[in-house]
């Protein structure tokens, strides 16, 4: 609460400025109007008691005079005199501006506070005056909750490609990677029609990568198979091929590493970071005639390189 007393403070003072802006002209205008209402009444007692003065003092043609004279100079201040002094104005004027301005001293705050509860947003004060906190991360037991929603609602619905892929995905953020297997292999059988091809062959490649991620990182057995399935469906399967070439290179089978990593240079985009990384890896590989064993210590990360294919 104590975080917003600033901003509060502020638009209190900037509701004060405006108020008092208002206020002090109003009654300004009040004041200039009553002063020079007065000063005219004043002119007029002095010019009547003038006025008084002659008819005692003169009297023919001598007063008649004079007194066109007096008249003429009221005229030319004021105007035509009246007879008798008129009633200050100023009553009834300053107190419709003093009703005006108490109108205003009570009435613009609760405005702005009824205008504001109306369509403001006081949580939006708060995070206006509190420093921008990043989001939390998501919580295991969240990603666990995900995935046991999702695996629930995956035996209503069997069919559902697209689901099993996800949850493949995830199994295997997890590490749960025997379990990901098992939902790349159903979503593999679901992606049968004949213009799915490529996804099949991107399916078994991310089998193969999972499995090997099960066998602590050996790409053979079951692994190999899904990554030989995949490139006879698309022998330009960017991750399929990685995964061939460090598979061969772990064997010691350099010119098959630098069959599929070759391959794999020519189906990535040039001059990007992950072509850069393959052509090292293929740099590591040396002459045809490099030996075995130095090789494959050394051209470990092409598959991890294109886990995004």
């Amino acid at each position: 609460m104590t975080d917003i007393l600033p901003l509060w403070a502020c638009a209190l003072a900037l509701l004060l400025v405006v108020l008092g802006t208002l206020l002090f002209v109003l009654l300004r205008e009040g004041g200039t109007a009553a002063n020079k209402q007065a000063d005219e009444d004043r002119m007029r007692s002095l010019f009547l008691t003038r006025r008084q003065e002659l008819r005692q003092a003169l009297h023919g043609d001598a007063l008649s005079q004079a007194q066109r004279e007096l008249d003429q100079q009221l005229i030319e201040c004021l105007g035509e005199p009246d007879a008798s002094p008129r009633p200050a104005r100023w009553f009834s004027a300053g107190w419709t501006r003093i009703g005006v301005a108490a109108v205003l001293s009570f009435g613009l705050p609760l405005a702005a506070l009824a205008l504001y509860l109306q369509v403001g947003d006081p949580r939006a004060a708060i995070a206006a005056v509190q420093p921008t906190v990043p989001p939390h991360p998501v919580e295991g037991a969240d990603v666990n909750g995900m995935v046991e929603r999702l695996t629930q609602r995956l035996k209503q619905q069997p069919a559902d490609l697209e689901g099993w892929m996800v949850l493949a995905r995830s199994l295997e953020v997890m590490e749960r990677y025997g379990d990901a297997s098992e939902a790349y292999r159903r979503a593999i059988v679901l992606a049968s029609a004949p213009d799915q091809a490529w996804l099949r062959a991107k399916l078994n490649a991310d089998l193969a990568d999972a499995l090997g991620s099960a066998q602590a990182g050996a790409l053979t057995g079951p692994a190999l198979e899904a990554i030989d399935a995949a490139l006879a469906l698309d022998p330009n399967q960017p991750k399929a091929l990685a995964l061939a070439g460090t598979a061969a290179a772990a064997r010691g089978d350099l010119a098959q590493a630098r069959h599929h990593w070759g391959r794999l240079l020519t189906v990535l985009e040039p001059g990007s970071d992950l072509a850069a990384r393959v052509s090292a890896d293929l740099a590591a590989l040396g002459t045809p005639s490099a030996a075995a064993p130095a090789a494959a210590s050394d051209v470990r990360p092409a598959a991890s390189s294109v886990t995004r294919f």
